[in-house]
């Protein structure tokens, strides 16, 4: 028994702390909309900095964050943690880096001021992603794999109405290879608009399957 209770314990500090790393770089993003004179980029999203520049980076990094912090929960919730709980350390996190990243921002600018110029311009690059039609890139390839999102969503929408655990966290660990496989074929794509075209399409994507619940 008391060895059950330290692997659920063991198990929610790690989805705590995949939470708060989202959290930070969820932060982060929202900031790289606009120009920075440096740029504190994730390993995993160099190639998508160095092809698409910081607004490819602020929408990259908005998914990777929101991704870390919803997989996170996931595992909280898995093990019996409390969802007010995870909702104040997500709530705390998001405070703390925004407050860290704002105080040591420009300095001829108000925080507050930061603060909305960095939430219009999300507000901004978000509308722009809903607003999308799905691209045509001529790839039969790509144009496969947005199906398969399709039937995804259909399946995980339908296990969890079912509330079927094992269902839900086997469509989850298949989203997480969908993004993968989505950034693989981006990088194929001729031109660095396409490139920025497919990114925010696939932003568009991830956006409808968060608001699964």
């Amino acid at each position: 028994m008391e060895d059950n209770k330290t692997v659920q314990t063991a198990e929610k500090i790690k989805a705590a702390a995949m939470g708060f790393i989202g959290a930070g770089i969820f932060s982060q993003g929202t900031l790289y909309f606009r120009p920075q004179s440096s740029y504190n980029v994730p390993r995993i999203l160099y190639p998508v900095f160095e092809l698409l520049g910081n607004k490819g980076l602020a929408v990259a990094m908005i998914i990777l964050g929101l991704l870390l912090i919803y997989f996170g929960f996931s595992k909280w919730k898995k093990f019996n943690g409390s969802l007010s709980v995870f909702s104040l350390i997500g709530g705390v996190s998001l405070a703390l880096f925004f407050s860290i990243l704002l105080l040591t921002g420009k300095k001829q600018q108000s925080t507050q001021e930061i603060l909305n110029a960095s939430n219009q311009d999300r507000e901004k690059a978000i509308a722009g992603m809903q607003a999308m039609d799905k691209p045509d890139f001529g790839n039969k390839a790509i144009d496969n794999h947005f199906v398969i999102f399709e039937i995804s969503l259909k399946q995980y929408k339908e296990a969890v109405l079912r509330k079927d655990d094992t269902a839900v966290e086997a469509s989850q660990a298949a989203f997480a290879k969908w993004n993968e496989r989505a950034s693989a074929l981006m990088l194929k794509l001729p031109t660095i608009a396409e490139k920025q075209q497919m990114a925010l399409y696939v932003g568009k994507l991830n956006m409808k399957w968060q608001e699964v619940k």
